[in-house]
């Protein structure tokens, strides 16, 4: 009997030892809170971090937290990346948070949806340096509501 449980208890660790290690690791993680879940057009948000290997792979998220309060279907960004050769591209996102008959697409039970988009599934960053991400609701509404938290984070893949 003192077999047997030594046993489980052993295979019990082998297993969660085993999940740990498919965790992929956060490289980078940042997550800004709207005051009165109001987005205003002229606020962005910025993110940097220093990339010291350009040989290392990511998974690039975008972290969205809406409420059942928001009014449209999708959440436009406008995302510029500065690279630390002071280069800068602009790309124009869109983040579909409900589907076409109004059913929430982020997860959660309550009045509060989270919300995960892939961005990139496997990114290098080829240059060393300081990276600069500045991002900012593209909606056209000067203030939008019903968006709650915004950020990004980065897997070492």
């Amino acid at each position: 009997m003192k077999n047997l449980s030594f046993l489980l208890f052993s295979s019990f660790i082998l297993l969660l030892f085993c999940f740990s290690a498919c965790n992929k690791s956060t490289f980078y993680h940042k997550v800004n809170t709207l005051q009165s879940e109001t987005w205003n057009m002229d606020s962005a948000f910025v993110y940097q971090f220093t990339i010291t290997d350009s040989f290392q792979y990511y998974k690039f998220y975008i972290n969205v937290r809406n409420s059942t309060a928001y009014p449209y279907q999708n959440l436009y960004l406008f995302f510029s990346t500065q690279f630390p050769d002071s280069t800068v591209s602009i790309d124009t996102l869109n983040c579909l948070l409900s589907d076409a008959y109004g059913r929430w697409t982020g997860k959660g039970s309550g009045r509060i949806k989270d919300n995960r988009f892939l961005l990139k599934p496997k990114v290098r960053f080829q240059q060393k340096g300081n990276y600069v991400f500045t991002v900012q609701q593209a909606m056209r509404d000067n203030n939008l509501k019903g968006i709650t938290d915004f950020g990004i984070t980065l897997l070492y893949e």
